[in-house]
């Protein structure tokens, strides 16, 4: 290193800990990135999951949310029903499908 630019432990350790320090050892602002959280499309699942995902979906939108936390309960160990989850990818077409059904289901009644 060229004299002048050494880092002392203490300073490291500093950087490390509450600031950023580029190699020449001058602080500088840390990077700040903004990521996304929020989910952009709907993932579509497999048919074979798909008919569990529409299946349940119907019934809860028949039934409410009640009907969705006792399947979570009984079934909470069934991989085919991860999408009852809202970290799993077919959350969002799961929650679509009840929206939509629901809404199907109130169209009809006013039809009637």
């Amino acid at each position: 290193m060229a004299a002048g630019m050494e880092v002392s432990k203490q300073e490291l350790k500093e950087g490390i800990e509450g600031r950023a320090v580029n190699i020449d050892g001058a602080a500088v602002a840390p990077i700040e990135l903004e990521t996304q959280t929020r989910a952009v499309g709907v993932i579509i699942p497999p048919p074979d999951i798909r008919a569990i995902v529409d299946k349940t979906a119907t019934f809860v939108a028949r039934n409410g949310p009640e009907f969705e936390k006792r399947i979570l309960g009984s079934e909470k160990n069934n991989a085919k029903f991860n999408f009852l989850l809202p970290t799993d990818p077919y959350h969002a077409y799961y929650q679509s499908k009840i929206a939509a059904f629901a809404e199907e289901a109130a169209g009809g009644d006013a039809a009637a």
